[in-house]
């Protein structure tokens, strides 16, 4: 009795450490919100397929991620990211609008007609390995009062790289 109930703690146990990946989105899937609106801003995330390393016991998958406005000057009224699982984009935080200008470098949350802004230190960190799939995304006016977005999928993945201590 004492094996079996070992055996089954173990096996418990290992489940709950296990890695768990989460399936692609479709190719053309992106969240409700941003169907309706003309896409004017590029976002570019690098790397797109993202690796983790892990120091200290935490798992970093590294990346920048940047946006440009190539058409007008935009002023961004919204921006978060949505992560994909249970078949559908779930949004995971819309952020607040003035760590905008924080995070990539605007001012006063508008990004100028084709200039570059990027978040260096754009990284996913956690305790668990896991793969799954995130898409960044922004909403802004044009100057003409237009809503236009953007958006970008990045897949993290569960191959570690690298250990660190």
């Amino acid at each position: 009795m004492k094996t079996l109930l070992l055996v089954s703690v173990i096996l418990l146990s290992s489940l709950t450490f296990a890695q768990a990946d989460y399936p692609s989105p479709p190719a053309e899937s992106i969240p409700e919100k941003l169907v309706s609106l003309k896409r004017q801003i590029e976002v570019i995330h690098f790397p797109q397929v993202n690796d983790p390393i892990q120091i200290n016991g935490q798992y970093y998958w590294k990346h920048m991620t940047s946006v440009l406005a190539k058409n007008s000057e935009i002023a961004i009224i919204e921006y978060g990211a949505y992560l994909y699982y249970n078949d559908t984009w779930n949004l995971r935080q819309s952020y607040p609008l003035k760590e905008l200008d924080k995070t990539f470098g605007t001012k006063k949350q508008r990004l100028l007609q084709a200039q570059p802004y990027t978040y260096n230190n754009n990284w996913r960190v956690g305790d668990q390995l896991f793969g799954g799939w995130a898409l960044w995304y922004f909403i802004g006016k044009t100057p003409t009062g237009e809503l236009v977005c953007g958006y970008e999928k990045i897949h993290t993945t569960s191959n570690l790289i690298i250990t660190k201590k």
